[in-house]
């Protein structure tokens, strides 16, 4: 039987920007934020007072070592997620990590060992899948609404331009695909349904080496092929595009949906607007913790599908370093 009653209590590792976003889920609907670490304690401390956090760590390892805590969400730079995941597990702490999840696919292969190891929940944020517009999408995709599922085009841009991110920065995991080009990859992989056979791309790089705007294509089984971009040099845009033999289906918010969002159906008869609703950005994904940690049950984001999509990532890197063709 589920339990309730009992809040679930949620601590978190680090004080990074998408803390905003996830404090008030976080202490929530049957949650409760009990702490929060930084590597300085008075850095903490001071966070902890403004979002009226009761506990401040000093350390993440403190965090991890309260009896208290049932689950830990990790915002860290991407290069810590394999790690501090790990040892969340290690503390019988369920993990809610923020994407990517992994940088490689032996990464991911490393959680699911720590997730059955000790019993815990682990999965990826990709708060966008819980809004039950992926689910309608993907139903419109494939019940004929716009004939033969022939392709999918994504795209996530913005400017970048805060010296020192450390998205610009190799050592952390840094560049547009890695951290907004992963939303219309795993859109168009969850639409689709299918593992990718292979990929080719092209990226800008910086002079880091990392890539500032990138433009990648993905091959699936069925001749469907996805065509991905994202940017860190382009104006902000999100939009999905899905194409069939008989029509199209466009999402222009799919990757932060609002509670009520919109899916244009265009065939050669007409276009219509289809309306979903859905819970706040971000509950869904902490709820889903919840549920998944008390019940006993997958997450809706298991770590099989992280796996395909990191491995699909990585793929599309690869293309786009070496000019060649390069199979998922």
């Amino acid at each position: 039987m589920t339990d309730t009653a009992t809040p679930f209590r949620w601590g978190i590792l680090g004080v990074a920007r998408i803390n905003r976003s996830l404090v008030g889920p976080l202490a929530s609907n049957g949650h409760q934020l009990l702490a929060i670490a930084s590597r300085s304690l008075a850095r903490a401390k001071t966070y902890a007072e403004v979002q009226g956090i009761p506990r401040a760590y000093g350390s993440y390892e403190e965090l991890l070592a309260d009896p208290d805590i049932d689950a830990v969400y990790i915002p860290l730079p991407h290069s810590l997620h394999v790690e501090w995941a790990v040892k969340a597990a290690e503390a019988r702490k369920h993990v809610l990590v923020e994407k990517p999840i992994a940088l490689e696919g032996s990464g991911v292969r490393t959680l699911q060992s720590a997730a059955r190891g000790h019993d815990v929940v682990i999965t990826e944020a990709f708060m966008y899948r819980h809004h039950p517009l992926v689910a309608k999408v993907r139903e419109l995709a494939h019940d004929g609404t716009i004939g033969r599922l022939q392709g999918v085009r994504g795209t996530f841009s913005f400017a970048l331009d805060r010296p020192g991110d450390t998205r610009l920065d190799p050592e952390y995991g840094g560049g547009s695909l890695w951290d907004v080009g992963c939303y219309p990859v795993s859109f168009a992989r969850t639409i689709v349904g299918t593992r990718p056979l292979s990929v080719q791309a092209a990226a800008n790089w910086s002079p880091a080496k990392i890539d500032l705007s990138f433009f990648g294509q993905i091959l699936f089984p069925d001749d469907v092929v996805a065509h991905v971009h994202s940017s860190f040099e382009s104006p902000f845009k999100t939009e999905m595009e899905i194409i069939g033999s008989e029509g199209r289906l466009l999402v222009r918010h799919p990757f932060k949906p609002e509670m009520s969002e919109t899916i244009e159906v265009m065939t050669a008869r007409e276009t219509t607007i289809v309306t979903v609703e859905g819970p706040a950005l971000y509950q869904g994904e902490v709820d889903d913790v919840r549920a998944a940690a008390r019940e006993g049950r997958p997450p809706l984001v298991t770590l099989d599908e992280s796996l395909d999509h990191v491995e699909t990532l990585t793929a599309l890197l690869k293309a786009a370093r070496s000019g060649n063709t390069v199979e998922v």
